[in-house]
């Protein structure tokens, strides 16, 4: 047996005998929480896009078994300490390889400033998602702040900061201050700030050279504005992101030049429950792109590790999402940007089964000088079915359909690609 599997083996057996002295009754108080989450599921990819090679060709299928396991304790009257730790064990069935992931989420400690009971303070490794995820969403070393002066000064506004590490030699500032008119309705203002010493504009240059011989250094700047409000029976949620900064690009052998960052997302989706068991979501995603970047100003919308779930395949949503797979479609990044409008409906079918499906129609923002506008379209099927109050048995179907921008990556030909994903969740905490 390979030491990956003797590995989840072992994390495995530790989950189960945590579960069983709590269910024993062996460890029990207020002062620890612990919570396990385990996924079984089989995925299968067909005519998947390929950035490598640039084709519609990836066909894949998996075996992809998942553990979540964190643990809440409180280590003294104002301090708590948080672990959580996610493994992946990934075989492919068609070349017998089996690979896996481990990630430690969470792992900090937290404490009360003393005197101050509506502010913490916590220090370590935090799983962090910035402006709804549409900047950052990933792990990484911090220290955060948050304070909520509604239970300070009975202002009904929350704030939170923090300093992190994303990369060597790359920290990301965030500041956030979010007022409550109601309990669900809301106004965010957002400000993040980022040392990309990661070649992450660089990329996208050598995505369309083809080859490595870019590299960069930039500073790039993130002002945010979101709101939730009912507008009748119908709930509003709309974000706007501006960002600017700049970029010394190199190219070897050439020298290298720097670039302005000027670009801006649009996200705005509007919620509205026709009853207790079904519910339909309006959507409008925009990240701008650019056409003409050797001009001097790249327009286009960059984050640092972006969670975009409008669609499954052309993004990176969808149920895979909330594990710790890559998905190996395009994840929405592309140079001239993206425009999606689309539909999204929840359907509960009695107590025990949920359907989701989300139709997009997805087009660039900038023209693409020789490529087409259209990128295609996109429609997802999403289900749940609890099996106990613990086992869920879920299912998803996904299909692409690309548009005219690809017809030199297919040839013209009428092409479908497609995802399908089926398996087990199972949940416990004590």
């Amino acid at each position: 047996m390979k030491l990956p599997v003797c590995f989840f083996c072992f994390l495995f057996s530790l989950t189960l005998a945590a579960q069983t002295v709590w269910g024993a009754g062996l460890l029990s108080g207020d002062d620890i929480d612990f919570e396990l989450f385990i996924n079984d599921r089989f995925h299968f990819f067909n005519e998947f896009f390929d950035s490598g090679r640039k084709k519609f060709n990836q066909d894949r299928n998996l075996h992809i078994f998942y553990i979540n396991s964190s643990i809440t304790s409180l280590l003294g009257p104002h301090i708590q300490g948080v672990l959580e730790v996610e493994a992946e064990l990934i075989y492919d069935l068609d070349s017998d390889d089996f690979d896996d992931d481990l990630e430690v989420r969470n792992a900090y400690i937290q404490a009360l400033i003393p005197g101050w009971n509506w502010m913490t303070f916590s220090a370590g490794r935090h799983a962090i998602s910035t402006m709804g995820g549409l900047i950052y969403d990933d792990e990484a070393p911090a220290l955060r702040l948050q304070a909520d002066l509604e239970r300070g000064f009975e202002w009904p506004f929350k704030f939170k900061a923090f300093v992190a590490e994303v990369e060597n030699d790359s920290p990301y500032i965030h500041a956030e201050l979010k007022y409550n008119f109601s309990f669900l309705e809301s106004v965010t203002f957002s400000y993040g700030w980022f040392r990309d010493t990661n070649d992450g504009v660089a990329r996208i240059f050598n995505y369309l050279e083809e080859e490595r011989i870019y590299r960069s250094r930039g500073r790039m700047q993130w002002f945010g504005f979101s709101v939730r409000k009912f507008l009748g029976d119908a709930l509003l949620r709309a974000a706007f992101i501006y960002e600017k900064g700049s970029v010394r690009l190199r190219q070897k052998k050439t020298g290298s030049t720097t670039m302005q960052m000027r670009g801006y997302l649009i996200d705005v989706n509007c919620d509205y429950s026709f009853s207790d068991s079904f519910s339909m979501s309006l959507f409008f995603y925009l990240s701008s792109g650019d056409n003409r970047p050797e001009k001097g100003t790249l327009r286009s919308f960059i984050s640092i590790d972006p969670y975009v779930d409008k669609t499954n395949i052309f993004f990176n949503g969808g149920i895979d999402s909330q594990f710790s797979s890559d998905n190996v479609g395009l994840n929405g990044i592309q140079l001239p940007g993206v425009m999606t409008p689309g539909l999204a409906m929840d359907c509960r079918i009695g107590k025990n089964a949920w359907i989701k499906t989300v139709f997009a129609y997805l087009f660039t923002h900038k023209g693409t000088g020789g490529e087409g506008h259209i990128y295609g379209w996109e429609a997802d099927f999403m289900g749940y079915y609890n099996l106990s109050d613990n086992l869920q048995l879920f299912a998803e179907l996904n299909v692409f359909d690309p548009g005219d921008y690809f017809k030199k990556i297919t040839s013209h030909r009428d092409h479908i690609s497609t995802e399908i994903i089926i398996g087990l969740n199972y949940f416990f905490s004590n």
